[in-house]
């Protein structure tokens, strides 16, 4: 059975084409919403860095960066107190939560170490793998 005899030729063509819309046009934010059904779509806050030229090879350093990600789709909520940069976290702890179909899934540090990144902001739709926060280790 093709695409077409399904009738889905035509709306893989849009789709398509807000993508494609969406990836070289510079939108930041694309929302659809059809009756009570709502799909949004944003660039990710964290910009990519220009690769430099490759520098002569140093010892590796002895502080490494971990990156805690977004488990599940949802609405992002800071945690109380609010996680700062350059804060130092002696141990596990919350630093916020994903809300997603009226449930509430914690985002903890995983371990002691020192906040360098804050990548997503409160109440921001956040997606599996989204890098929330960067914590330095060691």
């Amino acid at each position: 059975m093709s695409d077409e005899y399904l009738g889905l030729s035509p709306l893989v063509d849009r789709v398509a084409s807000l993508a494609e819309l969406f990836r070289a046009g510079g939108l930041s934010r694309l929302r659809i919403e059809r009756g009570d059904d709502v799909v949004e779509l944003r660039k990710s806050s964290v910009q990519e860095v220009p690769s430099r030229p490759a520098a002569p090879p140093q010892e590796p350093a002895a502080v490494e960066r971990d990156r805690i990600t977004a488990d599940l789709v949802g609405i992002f909520r800071m945690g109380r107190p609010q996680p700062q940069v350059g804060e130092t976290l002696v141990a596990d702890r919350e630093l916020g939560a994903i809300e997603a179909l009226g449930i509430r899934t914690p985002v903890r540090s995983l371990g002691p170490g020192k906040i360098v990144a804050i990548a997503a902001a409160d109440g921001q739709p956040v997606e599996y793998g989204q890098t929330l926060f960067e914590i330095e280790r060691g």
